[in-house]
């Protein structure tokens, strides 16, 4: 059975380039501005960490 891609190149660097600055965020939030707990930003973080496995988008990352 042949499977197609969810998305293709252009859609996954829009992707990637959204979850950066969405990253961006979240760690201004924790680190600077000190708007949300350890506990809320390491599960948001973890998050993001299976998004980019499931969609295998760390293959744009190199």
């Amino acid at each position: 059975m042949l499977h197609s891609a969810i998305l293709d190149v252009n859609e996954k660097l829009i992707l990637k380039d959204a979850l950066f600055l969405y990253v961006s965020d979240l760690q201004k939030r924790y680190y600077r501005d000190k708007m949300i707990p350890e506990s809320s930003y390491l599960a948001k973080m973890k998050e993001v960490e299976e998004i980019v496995g499931k969609l295998k988008l760390s293959d744009l990352y190199r």
